[in-house]
């Protein structure tokens, strides 16, 4: 997919998310004034993840996370961070939407967000021909407040057959458009 089509294809599911009936907060805070963030912690009684490429699609995103947070020198990581970032990865072909929601922590936004991805994505898809899409939401959470600071969506089209490296350039570049607006 082109920059420009990523582009477009965000911009139109962020706007979605954004309009005011949707009931899914959309807030843009920026990363102005915090220090330090780490992951989620996920339930430890959850089984484990045992699907290999589940596994490995986890590890690229939380690699890609850490080095979005470190490149703009926050420190990322500690048990003491200014801040809490959790994801959401769903998954849309027609006729459903898979959510995998181990790293998205205990949100109350968790089911809406995937009515309102399975409703526009799939129900309201005008797709004539079979189609695969993932996209991952990502949360910023103050940890002093438990606010949600910041939230923003990618998605795209899932290329079948993809090579590690070619899943983690994709991964690596959502992941970054996911929280371009957050280090304005």
């Amino acid at each position: 997919m082109t920059a420009i089509k990523r582009l477009l294809v965000s911009a139109v599911f962020a706007g979605l998310f954004a309009s005011c009936s949707t009931g899914v907060d959309m807030p843009q805070g920026t990363g102005e004034g915090y220090q330090s963030a780490r992951l989620v912690r996920p339930d430890p009684n959850r089984p484990a993840i045992t699907n290999e490429t589940e596994k490995q699609v986890h590890g690229m995103i939380q690699k890609s996370i850490a080095r979005q947070f470190t490149s703009k020198g926050m420190a990322y990581g500690g048990n003491k961070a200014d801040l809490v970032v959790a994801y959401l990865v769903l998954v849309q072909e027609p006729g459903s939407t898979s959510r995998y929601d181990r790293y998205f922590g205990y949100s109350p936004d968790t089911d809406k967000i995937s009515e309102l991805a399975h409703t526009r994505g799939v129900l309201d898809s005008n797709r004539p021909d079979y189609f695969r899409e993932a996209g991952i939401v990502i949360d910023v959470i103050d940890t002093k407040t438990n606010k949600l600071v910041y939230r923003n969506f990618v998605r795209g089209d899932v290329v079948k057959g993809a090579s590690g490296a070619t899943r983690a350039a994709r991964i690596e570049a959502a992941v970054a458009q996911a929280l371009g607006g957050f280090f304005r």
